[in-house]
């Protein structure tokens, strides 16, 4: 065990535990973590299993922008945590440069595709910037940067976009860049990385302005894509910028996939970006992560762990020649317990996201996490279910085949589910079903799934069906 970090004098100067203001939450504190460009080495997640299995829940979550979550923090407790995070190189000295490293990063990256120089030079220049100029950004303010293969993060929420690409076939230099605010259409088309991190601040600073001054007329600062509607909307054209030399706008879509990557070796070319792994419902036990650190430093490598919004984990600087098919480090880490992590790509408890749910979260109206991987047996390959414990669907913010949202409840037995077919948890439902129903006739669940999600118009399996011919998919 780690010794117990001090109470009292910060551990890095001008630090303050004041600064941040924790998640409450029905269970306690929750504390997020943002690893320095999406990464942890393995001694740095040692310090956080140790952290949730002494002050939280003995659980880490993983999130939807690639942090870290400890819950069920004691809030006595609260700034012990929080100076044990900064002597561990993941809490900056004051909140505004922690809210500048809300970056995501392609998670399989390697090496000569430019995304992590270019995400090292965003959050540089973010770090370099005056304070005052991007001081009152709003709260969830992101940036994502990613390269060829960004379409598998077009789910992620980010403001601006940075994408290193490859360069055209008669171009001197390897990569070119695009810079993409959200909400538009069009992108940035910046020559050299300079002129692309240029592009990305000057649209970082427009919306920290933005934010400022819609607060100081009582309005909530909104996000990027809500900004550039509202002053369409009051100008009647978007902002005109005055661009970096040799940067032009160039037309950019990009068509949203669901498809994420399965968990097992991640190849580029003939060499290994690392291992994929899974944890259900994107939950690690503190004790999981403790001996899949040890069993990383025990490799006498650079092995880490790279934080993925797919909340999964990629396990870098390891490759499938250590020690053959199964090297003594995976056995050490035990990654063949599937209690604590998924590694089959056909695992069905890919295909579900929960809540915490109730009594974890105050806000939920019913458990969740239980159901869903009670549930997972009946959703069949290529379709998800959501289970929310309300209407903000914090688990997943994009569609799902099929999402169950707590809607009523009088007792455990009698607790309701609204159903929603491919949408999220605050969307209209087509019906309702007891939890009762749910976990007494799996099959059936199973059967109106496949219903649901027909593309042909198909009568009731079984009349005993609890969800109403009037749910099924319209043609």
């Amino acid at each position: 065990m780690m010794p117990s970090p001090p109470t009292t004098a910060p551990l890095v100067k001008g630090w303050c535990p004041g600064a941040w203001q924790p998640m409450a939450s029905g269970d306690g504190l929750v504390v997020r973590v943002r690893p320095p460009l999406g990464r942890l080495s393995a001694a740095q997640a040692l310090v956080l299993a140790d952290l949730a299995s002494r002050y939280g829940s003995g659980t880490l979550e993983l999130s939807n922008r690639a942090n870290v979550q400890l819950r069920g923090v004691d809030p006595q407790h609260h700034g012990a945590v929080l100076q044990a995070l900064a002597a561990a190189g993941l809490l900056d000295a004051n909140a505004l440069q922690e809210q500048l490293r809300a970056i995501v990063i392609d998670p399989l990256h390697h090496l000569g595709d430019g995304v992590l120089t270019s995400g090292q030079a965003l959050q540089s220049a973010l770090q370099q910037a005056p304070a005052e100029a991007l001081a009152g950004l709003p709260a969830k303010f992101g940036w994502l940067v990613a390269g060829l293969q960004h379409t598998r993060l077009t789910s992620v929420s980010a403001d601006v976009r940075l994408l290193c690409l490859p360069a055209e076939t008669s171009a001197a230099a390897p990569h070119r860049w695009r810079v993409q605010p959200d909400g538009m259409d069009r992108a940035m088309a910046a020559p050299t990385l300079d002129s692309a991190i240029a592009c990305a601040l000057l649209l970082t600073r427009w919306c920290a302005e933005q934010a400022r001054e819609r607060r100081a007329h009582g309005q909530h600062p909104g996000r990027m894509a809500s900004q550039l509607t509202a002053y369409q909307t009051r100008h009647q054209h978007l902002p005109v910028w005055s661009l970096p030399d040799g940067v032009v706008w160039q037309d950019w879509s990009t068509a949203p996939t669901s498809a994420e990557p399965a968990p097992g070796w991640q190849t580029h070319s003939a060499s290994a970006t690392g291992y994929l792994v899974a944890a259900p419902l994107g939950r690690i036990a503190a004790t999981a992560l403790a001996r899949l650190a040890k069993a990383l430093q025990a490799t006498q490598t650079n092995a880490g762990l790279r934080i993925t919004p797919w909340r999964m984990l990629l396990i870098d600087g390891v490759s499938p020649s250590m020690e053959g098919t199964c090297p003594a480090w995976m056995q050490q880490a035990e990654l063949d317990n599937t209690t604590d992590w998924i590694t089959a790509p056909g695992d069905p408890r890919l295909r579900i996201s929960a809540c915490v749910g109730a009594p974890g979260c105050n806000q939920a109206l019913a458990p969740t996490m239980a159901l869903a991987l009670e549930l997972a047996p009946q959703v069949p390959p290529g379709s998800h279910l959501h289970v929310s414990g309300c209407a903000k669907g914090c688990a997943r913010q994009r569609p799902a085949t099929l999402t169950l949202r707590a809607c009523h409840v009088e007792d455990v037995l009698s607790t309701r589910f609204a159903v929603i077919h491919q949408g999220t948890a605050s969307d209209v439902a087509a019906s309702e079903l007891l939890e009762s129903d749910l976990r007494d006739n799996p099959r059936l669940f199973s059967e109106k799934i496949e219903w649901l999600t027909s593309t042909k118009p198909m009568a009731p399996k079984s009349t005993a069906s609890p969800l109403p011919p009037s749910a099924a998919k319209p043609t």
